[in-house]
């Protein structure tokens, strides 16, 4: 039997034109593996040398970020393609609060104002056909049952925040969208909302590659 892809149905947060609420679906993974599961998976159900594997996998790394250094792509054959992604700095007002980035003279934008911001990965179409063909799917919520993502007011988004961070301090996208039950895209609008504000109770601060909101004064 071929292993099942399990996803959720979620109602959108607009209505469309005619004031129907429509639906999407999301993949709902149950875990993560890491490098350690992956070399003991190897281990385990094959022959391969992990040692061996594992220095792979590092030279591998250190490739794909030389070559994206030199402004290249980085393509692996039916895998896909990773690009690194560039943006804007967060910049910061006189009394050190973050501000988001905003020009309107594309002249007033300098080597200073640019970072790296991420990588983007870009799966090779044969890679995708085979995840397709030897899989299938499942809702996890069972036929007809829609999960919450509703739409929520601003005043109920800043109750959430306030009662999470008072508790935990920060938190970050990935965690909003999990306790709200919101799409990604919607967790990130309202946080960089919520930040960019004049007089903000909230600001971010980049861990890694990893956004962290925190309110004013409760940090912790």
């Amino acid at each position: 039997m071929p292993p099942k892809i399990k996803y959720g149905i979620y109602p959108n947060p607009l209505p469309d034109e005619q004031g129907n609420t429509t639906y999407q679906v999301r993949h709902k993974p149950e875990a993560t593996m890491d490098e350690k599961a992956f070399l003991d998976h190897l281990k385990m159900h094959n022959t391969y040398n992990t040692t061996m594997m594992q220095s792979s996998l590092i030279i591998l790394k250190d490739e794909i970020i030389e070559q994206l250094r030199n402004n290249r792509r980085f393509r692996i054959d039916g895998l896909g393609t990773f690009q690194m992604k560039v943006g804007l700095k967060m910049q910061y007002d006189e009394e050190g609060n973050p501000v988001k980035p905003h020009f309107t003279d594309p002249d007033k934008i300098t080597a200073r104002d640019v970072e790296v911001q991420g990588v983007s990965f870009t799966p090779d179409p044969s890679f995708v056909s085979q995840l397709k063909d030897t899989t299938s799917t499942q809702n996890i919520n069972g036929r007809g049952v829609a999960g919450p993502n509703r739409p929520y007011t601003r005043e109920e988004i800043i109750d959430f925040l306030d009662k999470y961070l008072r508790e935990n301090h920060f938190i970050t996208r990935r965690q909003m969208e999990q306790k709200l039950g919101i799409t990604a895209y919607r967790a990130q609008r309202w946080l960089d909302e919520l930040t960019a504000e004049p007089y903000s109770h909230y600001y971010a601060k980049k861990q890694g590659n990893t956004w962290v909101y925190y309110r004013y004064g409760w940090e912790g």
